[in-house]
């Protein structure tokens, strides 16, 4: 008998846990990760990116039921709604992130999911247990390509994430073994991505098209379209094209699926840009209260080593910012900006901000020194030096947000109260948040896309 392939593997986990019922506590982890991407878009709509890409969208297809852009309240088809819904997670880099993959697991399985859950009236539950199921697969295939892959160039969410956003289509809609392997097979031999696309729109695409991309593997394994059975572990598949990885690492990932829910693992952002620099702007703020209107001479964070290397490349790359989206991924503007703002929204990412020439001073002023001992980047320390030779001092292992300093879910609800505050009407983000953490007794998620809307 032949050897069940990766994509059979991983098949078999999702219907032994479809049958079985997945965990209370992992279809929860799913209902906050689901806010948590409501949270990261609603004030995302008026960005040049969303612009651009809702304004490319098509009509719903007479054949096919139309999907709904989440605030903007666009009918189109499902493949389209996936896309901007994917975009609107990604622009403001306030979604979550897997930090052992570098990667945000959840922007491109959830728009897959909600166009077909929406568009095919499928039930709250069976939409929360599709989402669990695909993005535990999706963090499966993720671990066992990171970090070479990575490091190689890639997006890890732009590998994964359409395979992700297959297997969870195909649970929630009930392909066939057979079907699904299909599904599988083609977002993995489709998958794309490229990490050169940081500071640009381009990166935002990349997580909105790889969700649409694992749709269309559904839909088109659902017609019958077939796919090499071993399109991950074959000798030109998608293992040993995209990573170095030890193939000894397939198995030692896959025996823990059902056993290690890596959903659990998830980082939640309580700021709108990127994972590296939450460390280093909860420091800023803990620290600044103590200046006692001393003047600050220089920052310098102590970083995990990859975290210095990351920066490095992108200070030679960006130079200074020139636009929210460089902005965001530059960690020594971010520091600098929360320092001479006291706080940290999205208007520190935003002009005049990134053209304040006392904050592009302090950033000249900040440095980062590899800390061999820090394994990850949930942790820095910081010294701020002042003018009259005095310092201060600041740690953290473990940021609001990541695993290790869990943000509860009256925090994260009161973080999206207060991201969607001006820009919902009153009382929708309660009526939102009601719809979200009771999901699973809706009959549809019909109730719910009615409420994601900037309309009276």
């Amino acid at each position: 008998m032949l050897e069940a392939s990766v994509s059979e593997r991983l098949i078999d986990f999702a219907f032994a846990w479809k049958e079985r019922g997945v965990p209370e506590d992992v279809t929860h982890e799913a209902k906050r990760l689901l806010l948590n991407q409501l949270k990261a878009s609603v004030g995302a709509t008026q960005t040049d990116t969303v612009r651009i890409l809702h304004g490319s969208i098509s009509p719903p297809r007479p054949d096919q039921k139309p999907a709904h852009v989440i605030w903007l309240g666009t009918q189109t088809t499902q493949e389209d709604a996936a896309l901007v819904n994917g975009a609107l997670y990604e622009v403001l880099d306030f979604h979550d992130t897997y930090i052992p993959c570098y990667m945000h697991a959840t922007s491109a399985v959830l728009p897959a999911v909600m166009a077909v859950a929406e568009s095919r009236g499928h039930s709250g539950k069976d939409a929360i247990d599709a989402l669990a199921l695909g993005m535990e697969i999706e963090l499966a295939i993720a671990t066992m390509l990171m970090p070479t892959a990575y490091f190689r160039g890639y997006v890890p969410a732009g590998l994964t994430g359409s395979v992700g956003a297959a297997a969870a289509c195909s649970i929630l809609a009930g392909l066939s073994k057979d079907q699904m392997r299909d599904a599988l097979g083609i977002a993995m031999c489709t998958a794309f991505g490229l990490y050169v696309s940081v500071g640009s729109m381009t990166l935002s695409y990349i997580t909105g098209a790889t969700a649409r991309s694992g749709l269309t593997a559904f839909n088109l394994a659902e017609k019958g379209f077939d796919a090499p059975k071993t399109s991950f572990e074959g000798d030109k598949g998608m293992f040993v094209t995209h990573s170095d990885e030890d193939a000894k690492k397939i198995d030692e990932v896959l025996e823990t699926l059902g056993q290690t829910w890596r959903i659990h693992g998830q980082t939640y952002k309580v700021i709108p840009t990127e994972t590296i620099t939450h460390g280093p702007v909860e420091l800023i703020l803990d620290v600044l209260p103590r200046a006692n209107g001393r003047t600050v001479e220089s920052l310098e964070f102590a970083v995990c080593p990859i975290v210095k290397d990351i920066c490095d490349e992108r200070m030679e790359r960006f130079g200074d910012p020139d636009s929210e989206l460089t902005a965001r991924f530059d960690l020594c503007f971010c520091a600098a900006a929360a320092w001479e703002r006291g706080r940290f929204t999205l208007e520190e990412m935003r002009e005049p901000a990134y053209t304040d020439k006392e904050i592009l001073a302090l950033r000249s002023r900040t440095r980062l020194v590899a800390d061999d001992a820090r394994e990850t980047f949930e942790g820095c320390s910081l010294i701020a030096t002042f003018t009259d030779g005095t310092t201060e001092t600041a740690n953290v292992d473990a940021f609001l947000g990541s695993p290790g300093s869990r943000m509860t879910d009256d925090q994260l609800s009161d973080l999206f109260r207060m991201s969607s505050a001006d820009i919902l009407p009153d009382g929708r983000a309660d009526e939102i948040l009601d719809a979200v953490w009771f999901l699973e007794q809706a009959g549809s998620i019909a109730g719910l896309m009615s409420l994601l809307t900037l309309k009276q």
